[in-house]
């Protein structure tokens, strides 16, 4: 994706791009259509429809192709003082609330490049998140059956072996079920909401959004802070989970369902897809067996397990990132030991037991 930048035909903007994205935003007639054309048209020099003239300003509009050009022109050269307040007093207060402003430039690559890549990003929390993959996406219907979300947590206890991030959208069911098992066995969470970042939905895992947060993950939008949830927002969402990722997993759900988007946008962006096979599972997996990208792991079966495994060091190997199997079992030592008071005799076993297994292996 590139992103036409033409300020030269105007003058180089002293306004910051955060703040005159959000003063924009609340131009009546502008959109949010048409506020991603002006930044796909301006990029970091938004600024310059807050400070040109008005023959400078409808240039601008009407290069962009903003329908009603001179109505939305003359309410940027009649308000501008008042929308430049209005937008610096709410970057500030995002900012305060630990919420960064991705403009272009700043997107992580893996969106950055997609043919209908997001133009900025609302990121609360680690915003370094995004860029530390490899990047796994783990997707599903929000009524799971209990096996979905075993399958879920089977696959986040695969993960949690390796350095690698959890992608998933933070609603209820399978999503949220990743995200609390990741945050368990700590795995790195990206969170990608269907809605502006002020917004708490659902509100049963407003708990979880503050972990993640908390743990050093991010949750992120590409809505103006305030926008609320729509159903084409969710579809969008999906759209920049499976384009961050570099492996979809999809756990549960219906092949007609929400979910199939996300397998849908991984197959046009040529991302590997995993679908999840068990007893009960939804008709999921046969739409991800269609892709081309697309494989089917039976998750509750050591076979499947194993070769789910065998994916994901793969993938860390090929990013140049440590591989280590046995990296949960050693911070889950490390918790026993912290709770328990373990007798030297039981150190000594399980050192007979590994010097065992070693030689077993050798």
């Amino acid at each position: 994706m590139e992103i036409v930048r033409r300020s030269e035909q105007y003058h180089v903007t002293e306004l910051p791009f955060g703040p005159s994205l959000l003063a924009l935003g609340r131009v009546h007639g502008l959109g949010s259509k048409g506020l991603f054309d002006l930044v796909s048209h301006l990029g970091r020099d938004l600024g310059i429809l807050l400070e040109g003239d008005r023959v400078a300003i409808l240039a601008a509009l009407k290069a962009a192709k903003i329908p009603s050009a001179e109505r939305v022109g003359q309410h940027l050269a009649e308000d501008r003082k008042d929308l430049i307040s209005l937008g610096n007093r709410e970057f500030d207060g995002l900012t305060d609330r630990s919420i960064t402003l991705l403009g272009p430039g700043e997107i992580p690559p893996r969106l950055r490049d997609l043919p209908d890549g997001p133009r900025w990003l609302f990121a609360e929390g680690h915003r370094a998140a995004l860029n530390e993959g490899p990047f796994v996406a783990v997707v599903g219907t929000r009524q799971p059956s209990p096996l979905g979300v075993k399958a879920t947590e089977a696959v986040v206890r695969t993960m949690a072996a390796y350095p690698m991030t959890l992608v998933s959208g933070l609603a209820n069911g399978i999503d949220a079920a990743a995200h609390r098992f990741a945050l368990r066995d700590n795995v790195r969470n990206v969170a990608f909401l269907g809605h502006g970042i002020n917004l708490i939905f659902p509100a049963e895992t407003s708990h979880i959004r503050q972990s993640i947060i908390e743990s050093g993950g991010a949750v992120v939008s590409e809505y103006l802070p305030d926008e609320h949830y729509k159903k084409h927002y969710f579809v969008a969402r999906n759209r920049l989970q499976a384009g961050l990722a570099n492996v979809v997993v999809a756990a549960d759900g219906s092949a007609s369902g929400g979910t199939a988007h996300t397998v849908r946008f991984a197959a046009r962006y040529t991302r590997p897809t995993i679908g999840l096979t068990f007893e009960g599972a939804g008709n999921l997996s046969r739409l991800v067996a269609e892709q081309a990208t697309g494989e089917l792991v039976e998750i509750f079966d050591d076979a499947g397990r194993r070769r789910l495994d065998h994916l994901f060091r793969a993938l860390c190997t090929q990013l140049g990132k440590s591989t280590n199997g046995l990296t949960l079992v050693e911070h889950l030592l490390d918790r026993e030991l912290r709770l328990r008071q373990i007798p030297r005799a039981d150190l000594e076993q399980l050192t007979t037991r590994l010097t065992r297994l070693i030689e077993e292996a050798s």
